[in-house]
C-alpha cells in the first residue's frame, strides 16, 4: 500500500494506492481518498475594534450661559466688581464680582428661577466657566453679595452706595472696546420708571403715579442710556412719590461726577424748567426737550406760527403722519433760545376730530341732564354737569339759573379759546440749546428717545424687574443695580449683533439666538480612553451667528482628558 499526495483546487489531498502485477507488470491502482492532508479550520472573523465602554455624565445648559459669560469677561464685569468692592483684584474662589455675574446672566435668562438661584446655576456650565464648585453658590452666599455693592457704614450709620462707581467704571470700559466716531459726543437720554413693590416695610417704598395706576408702593429707577449704542451709563433710585422733574439736579450731579464727556440730553418735556434748563447749561451740556403746552410763552409761539409743508421743511415721515419743522428764535425761559417747531397734519386733524367728538358728546349729555333736573338742588346739577365736561372744563362753562318753579341748566363755549386751541393741533415745541443742529435733526433725535422706553420694556418684560421682593433699603439698590446689570449684557449682545448684520431689528435676533442657545446642553462623554465634551442641540443658524460675531470656538468640542500613551 502506497499514499500519494495530490494537489487540487489549492489544497492537498491523501490517496491510497496498491500495487498489483499485470502482465508480468506492475501497476498502481487507487484504492480510496484519505481526504484532506490538513483538517479544514475555519478562520475566525476579525473582532470589531470597539472601545472598551461609553460613559457620560450629566448634561448642563451651555449655549446662552456660554455666550453671556463671554460678554461679562469682554466686559471685564468680574475684575471690575472686585476691584471696587473688594478693594483689589486677582481674588480667588467666589468672590462678589463672579457671584453677581452669574446673578446677572441668570435675570437676563431665566428670571422665573430667580427665587430658587441656588439651584439653578449648578444646571448651568457657570460653575465651571467660573472655575468654581457648584457648592459656592448657596443662597446665604448670593444674598450676601448684595451687600457687597450697597452697605450701611457702621461708623458713619449711612449707606455707602458703590454702584454709581461700578457703573461709571463699566462705562469707561465700553468705550474703550468701543469708541464714540471722531468728533462726535455722547447724546443720552433720561427718562424713569415705577417699580413697584411687595410689601410695605421699605422705607423708599411710597405711593406714586405709575401708568398702570395701581395703588400699590413702589420706587422710581431713572436710567442714562446712550442714543449711539443703547448702553446703560448710569442708574438711579428714588423713592416712589418722586417725579422726573424732582430728578434732574441729582441727574446734572451724577453725570458731573462721572466719566462721560458733555454731549447732548434728551428728556420728555415734563422734566423742563427755566431752572434745569440753565443748570444743564452750566454744566456743559447741551439739551434737547419738548417743551410742554402748559407754558404760555409756548403756546403763543404755536399759535402765531405755522410750519409750510414742503419738501424743505419735511422731517421724516412714518405711518402714524408727516412731520415737517422749522427753525425759530423765541423768548422761552427767561431769554431768547433756539427753538424747533414741528408739525405733524394727520395728528393735527385726529387732534380736532377727537376734540369735536367730544364736545358734541357733552352736547348731547348736557341736554340729557337739563331735561332730568326736575326738582333737584342747584348743587346737585352743577356736580353732575362738572362730570359731563371733565377734562374740557375750561372750554365750556356751565351755568344753572333758577327760573319758575326750579333751576335750571344752561351752558355757554368760549369760542375764542377753543379756536386758539385749533391753532395749535399737531403742533409741538422743542427746545434746542446746540444751534449747530438743523431742524430736521432737533426732531428726529427727540422722536427717537422712545429708545429708552424700550429699555425699561426690556427690564419689566424680559427680566421681570417687578415686582421686588426685598424689604431693606440696601438690598432694594442693590437688587436694582443687578438688574442694569443684566441689561448690560443684553446690550453688548444686541450691539454685537447690529455690528454684523446692519439690521435695525437686532432684539428679535437677540431673542431667537438666546432661545436656540438656550436649548444647547454640554456633555461630557468618555469614548474609549478619551474624554471629550459634547455639545448637543446646536443648530446651524446658531453656529452662523456666532461666527459672524467672533465666537467660532465657543461651542468647539474638545478633549479634556487624554489618557492614551
Amino acid at each position: 500500500m502506497a499514499v500519494k499526495r495530490r494537489k487540487k483546487h489549492g489544497r492537498v489531498y491523501l490517496e491510497e494506492y496498491k500495487t498489483i502485477r499485470v502482465n508480468g507488470k506492475v501497476k498502481s491502482v487507487y484504492v480510496r481518498s484519505l481526504g484532506p492532508e490538513d483538517p479544514v479550520t475555519k478562520k475566525p472573523r476579525p473582532r470589531p475594534k470597539v472601545f472598551d465602554r461609553l460613559e457620560h455624565g450629566p448634561s448642563h445648559r451651555a449655549g446662552d450661559v456660554a455666550l453671556l459669560w463671554e460678554l461679562a469677561r469682554e466686559l471685564d464685569m468680574v475684575d471690575i466688581i472686585d476691584g471696587i468692592c473688594c478693594e483689589g483684584t486677582g481674588l480667588e474662589g467666589p468672590t462678589p464680582g463672579k457671584l453677581l455675574t452669574a446673578w446677572a446672566i441668570n435675570r437676563a435668562l431665566d428670571p422665573v428661577s430667580n427665587t430658587r438661584l441656588e439651584n439653578w446655576i449648578p444646571t448651568t456650565d457657570l460653575p465651571r466657566l467660573m472655575g468654581l464648585s457648584p457648592a459656592d453658590f448657596t443662597r446665604e452666599s448670593l444674598l450676601t453679595t448684595l451687600d457687597f455693592v450697597c452697605y450701611e457704614d457702621p461708623a458713619s450709620g449711612r449707606f455707602r452706595d458703590l454702584t454709581r462707581d461700578i457703573d461709571d467704571a463699566l462705562y469707561r470700559r465700553w468705550r474703550r472696546l468701543h469708541p464714540l466716531p471722531p468728533g462726535e459726543r455722547e447724546t443720552l437720554a433720561y427718562d424713569l420708571t415705577s417699580v413697584l413693590f411687595f410689601g410695605v416695610s421699605c422705607p423708599m417704598a411710597e405711593l406714586g403715579y405709575n401708568p398702570k395706576r395701581i395703588k400699590r408702593r413702589q420706587v422710581n429707577l431713572a436710567l442714562v442710556v446712550s442714543r449711539l449704542d443703547r448702553f446703560p451709563l448710569l442708574h438711579f433710585v428714588y423713592e416712589g412719590s418722586r417725579n422726573g422733574t424732582s430728578t434732574v439736579q441729582n441727574l446734572i450731579s451724577g453725570l458731573q461726577g462721572s466719566s462721560v464727556e458733555p454731549g447732548t440730553l434728551i428728556w420728555d418735556r415734563g422734566n423742563v424748567s427755566k431752572a434745569h434748563v440753565e443748570a444743564a447749561q452750566a454744566a456743559g451740556w447741551h439739551l434737547v426737550c419738548g417743551v410742554p403746552k402748559s407754558v404760555k410763552a409756548a403756546v403763543a409761539l404755536l399759535e402765531a406760527t405755522d410750519v409750510r409743508c414742503t419738501h424743505r421743511t419735511l422731517a421724516r415721515g412714518s405711518k402714524a403722519g408727516h412731520i415737517y419743522a422749522r427753525k425759530l428764535r423765541g423768548r422761552l425761559y427767561g431769554g431768547e433760545r433756539d427753538l424747533v417747531m414741528y408739525t405733524n397734519r394727520e395728528r393735527g386733524v385726529r387732534e380736532a376730530d377727537a376734540r369735536n367728538e367730544a364736545l358734541a358728546t357733552i352736547e348731547e349729555d348736557l341736554q340729557a341732564l337739563a331735561g332730568r333736573v326736575g326738582s333737584r338742588g342747584e348743587r346737585w346739577i352743577r356736580e353732575e354737569a362738572s362730570k359731563i365736561i371733565g377734562e374740557y372744563k375750561d372750554y365750556v362753562k356751565p351755568r344753572v339759573r333758577r327760573k319758575g318753579d326750579g333751576p335750571r341748566l344752561s351752558w355757554s363755549y368760549k369760542e375764542r379759546d377753543i379756536r386758539d386751541l385749533e391753532r395749535t393741533d399737531g403742533k409741538w415745541l422743542l427746545l434746542c440749546t446746540d444751534p449747530e443742529l438743523s431742524a430736521k435733526g432737533v426732531v428726529n433725535i427727540y422722536l427717537e428717545k422712545d429708545f429708552i422706553e424700550k429699555v425699561f420694556r426690556k427690564l419689566k418684560s424680559s427680566e421681570e424687574l417687578e415686582p421686588v421682593r426685598h424689604r431693606l433699603e440696601r438690598r432694594v439698590r442693590a437688587y436694582l443695580f443687578l438688574c442694569v446689570l443684566a441689561y448690560r449684557l443684553l446690550a453688548v449682545l444686541q450691539h454685537r449683533l447690529r455690528e454684523v448684520s446692519e439690521r435695525d431689528d437686532t432684539w428679535e435676533r437677540a431673542d431667537t439666538l438666546l432661545q436656540d442657545l438656550g436649548r444647547v446642553e454640554r456633555v461630557q462623554v468618555r469614548l474609549g480612553r478619551q474624554v471629550k465634551s459634547w455639545y448637543l442641540n446646536v443648530n446651524g443658524n446658531s453656529r452662523d451667528v456666532l461666527d459672524k460675531m467672533g465666537y467660532k470656538k465657543l461651542l468647539k468640542e474638545t478633549v479634556e482628558v487624554d489618557f492614551i500613551m
